[in-house]
């Protein structure tokens, strides 16, 4: 839909795209390369919806692209996120979104953000809403392909992958909390079972001592 009716003319991007289109931050503003050309500062802009320096594109590669140029960040320097010739040599054109769209930076790790002008990579804060980034269209799929391939470079977790550690954790620990009960129970059993030995060693003991008291009574009154 949003190709269709928000960029007709636009060409359609290759298959494997994951996320397309407006790049959407908080308020009405969108990722906007802030004019043309190599080194160019890349910023926030009002959300326009003419495509042109708000059209983008991440690739599965991880290469985020307008225009034929790629975001480029340096990590050493918090403001410089500018537009470059794309090298396909990922560092610092390299860019993953988590599932609740904040953009990490390959080369230094730090995560996109503004100051309400520029971008910036600083370190991730993602309960900050100047983190995320939300494309105007993505590709589920790819996106699954996406995390299969750089999750483990980013230390990233799906919540679908964190559902099934959570799920086969909780099945894990129900199997242990089962365990200790069941080796509570035969522990319990063992220790009942060791008094009533007890117990009946010593009323064998003590009637063995009544026996002999007896016994010895008789021989005394011989």
């Amino acid at each position: 839909w949003y190709l269709r009716e928000v960029f007709p003319d636009q060409p359609r991007p290759e298959r494997d795209f994951v996320g397309f289109g407006q790049v959407k931050g908080p308020g009405e503003t969108c990722l906007d390369t802030l004019g043309p050309g190599v080194g160019h500062q890349v910023g926030v802009y009002s959300c326009h919806g003419k495509g042109q320096s708000q059209l983008w594109m991440l690739m599965l590669s991880g290469e985020l692209s307008n225009n034929n140029l790629c975001l480029d960040g340096d990590g050493e320097n918090p403001r410089k996120v500018v537009m470059y010739e794309c090298h396909g040599l990922k560092g610092n054109q390299q860019w993953f979104i988590t599932e609740d769209n904040v953009v990490k930076h390959g080369g230094s790790g730090k995560c996109l953000t503004h100051d309400g002008r520029f971008l910036q990579l600083l370190p991730c804060d993602e309960t900050d809403e100047r983190f995320k980034w939300e494309f105007a269209s993505t590709s589920d799929d790819v996106k699954r392909k996406f995390y299969t391939i750089y999750g483990k470079q980013f230390g990233y977790t799906t919540k679908a992958e964190q559902a099934i550690k959570d799920e086969e954790k909780r099945v894990r620990d129900e199997e242990i909390a089962k365990r200790r009960a069941e080796e509570e129970k035969e522990n319990a059993r063992l220790e009942e079972e060791r008094k009533e030995r007890e117990a009946q060693e010593e009323a064998s003991r003590k009637e063995q001592e009544e026996k002999d008291r007896e016994a010895a009574a008789k021989e005394a009154a011989k």
